[in-house]
């Protein structure tokens, strides 16, 4: 019905043709649209049921603060109940709905344990939350770099003897802020940092987003709150069945009420007043669902992923029989459900998987696709995922050098993004040697390539040139 009206509904029609491409789906929100497949199992059609009950319910749920339903900003009702749950459930001491997703978490939490002028200890390649964070208390940030693995083009693990370095050089510091897991699935030792920061009396903050399935199944670490953090944010929609913008902040045991206080009293800057019930909803049924299903859930998509691993490992053998080069390298990570995979000509894979198996990663980067995977994968997901990487092992030696830029007919789309990268391009080229101005980010992940006022060097200058033909990738200042 809005397919005519192209002009006039430019969002929806996107969406509509989206919906028409029917790919199979390794990217967030975790419901992946809740389209129903055919191989199920008993367990993942219980719960595809459950939410598709409560999708029923969308508008009715939506209310405002009549009635019993509380405030958000000030809970003392059915939301504070709610939150109390969540706290138990994660091992800590206080829950904060976030409906703004883990962003107004981040802000809020470092904003609550920093004043004008404080210095704070962060990762360098921490999310751009971070950095507007700092820049909202116009904090005096002291970056940790870590080694890159240019084989998969992604950051380290931190030294933790370099980490307990930095500390011991600025013992001003108020707080420390990682990443854990990161985008690729990768744990930092949390149990260490935190005894680390605590020795040197700061706080540790952990953006967690990508870790909010991790207390419900034993395969899983041990989340940051366990470990010693003293807040911790998660996005429930990242790697959860639930809406973009579900996510939580905790506080842990160690801090006293007033700091808990301080966090509800920025959030409630950060956040909006309207409450959105059906947000709030959601993480509650969601919580509720995987208390009672997760471990089999999880079971099961272990066992998927593990012999999805094992078939590239016996593709693998028969290609170093071969005389292709070509190979399919998969990230040693921490977390099992983060498939990082490395192959030659990445941005062939890429397209092939896109365009001829109908198969769509969370992202690319120069040299590695990152699948999410979650409840809703099946055995047929894998299997497809296995054939389309034995065909294009197949197809390696014939196709060389195809650009990310696909047919569409939206050219004022691709134009307006291609100009966009250009321009930051050429102002890299005008500046090398020079301070940069305002940070710039890829996005996805969403983390700086150049930090405001690093000084811009070549290895900066190739890194954009090389995406600046990929339309999976944005590429913004700010």
């Amino acid at each position: 019905m809005f397919i005519n009206d192209m002009d006039n509904l430019p969002i929806i029609n996107e969406l509509k043709l989206f919906k028409k491409e029917n790919y199979t789906k390794f990217f967030m929100p975790g419901h992946l649209q809740l389209v129903c497949k055919q191989d199920y199992t008993s367990v993942q059609k219980e719960v595809f049921g459950l939410l598709k009950e409560f999708e029923k319910d969308i508008f009715s749920f939506d209310v405002t603060e009549v009635n019993n339903f509380d405030n958000l900003a000030n809970p003392n009702g059915i939301i504070q109940k709610s939150q109390e749950i969540l706290s138990k459930d994660f091992g800590a001491k206080r829950a904060y709905f976030l409906v703004n997703g883990s962003t107004v978490g981040i802000l809020s939490m470092v904003c609550a344990v920093t004043k004008n002028k404080d210095k704070i200890i962060i990762q360098k390649n921490s999310h751009k939350s971070v950095y507007n964070a700092c820049k909202i208390n116009d904090l005096s940030v002291v970056y940790i770099d870590t080694e890159k693995n240019n084989e998969f083009d992604i950051f380290e693990k931190m030294d933790l003897i370099k980490f307990e370095n930095i500390l011991n050089q600025n013992k001003d510091a108020k707080a420390v802020v990682i990443t854990s897991p990161d985008y690729y699935g990768q744990n930092q030792n949390i149990e260490k940092l935190a005894k680390i920061t605590h020795k040197y009396n700061m706080l540790l903050l952990v953006d967690s987003a990508h870790s909010p399935h991790y207390i419900y199944s034993e395969d899983f670490q041990k989340n940051a709150i366990y470990n010693g953090a003293d807040i911790m944010v998660v996005s429930f929609h990242k790697t959860l069945p639930t809406l973009n913008q579900t996510a939580l902040m905790f506080a842990n045991n160690s801090l006293n009420d007033y700091v808990c206080d301080k966090l509800q009293e920025k959030l409630n800057i950060f956040q909006t007043t309207s409450p959105s019930y059906i947000l709030l909803a959601n993480i509650e049924l969601t919580n509720n669902i995987l208390k009672k299903y997760g471990k089999e859930l999880y079971k099961n998509l272990k066992n998927n992923i593990e012999n999805f691993k094992m078939h590239i490992k016996t593709l693998n053998k028969m290609l170093e029989k071969s005389d292709k080069n070509f190979y399919v390298k998969i990230l040693n990570n921490d977390d099992f459900s983060r498939i990082v995979i490395s192959t030659p000509n990445i941005k062939n894979t890429y397209k092939i998987l896109k365009e001829e198996y109908k198969i769509l990663p969370e992202m690319v980067n120069e040299k590695s696709i990152v699948f999410i995977c979650n409840i809703f994968h099946t055995k047929h997901d894998f299997d497809l995922l296995y054939e389309a990487f034995k065909h294009i092992s197949k197809k390696y030696l014939n196709i060389k050098g195809i650009s990310l830029y696909t047919d569409r007919k939206d050219v004022f789309f691709k134009e307006n993004v291609y100009e966009k990268k250009l321009s930051i391009l050429n102002y890299l080229k005008e500046n090398i040697g020079e301070n940069c101005k305002k940070s710039i980010y890829s996005y996805p992940p969403g983390v700086p390539i150049v930090s405001e006022h690093e000084i811009i060097n070549s290895e900066h200058i190739r890194y954009v040139s090389n995406i600046i033909n990929n339309v999976e990738i944005d590429l913004f200042m700010g």
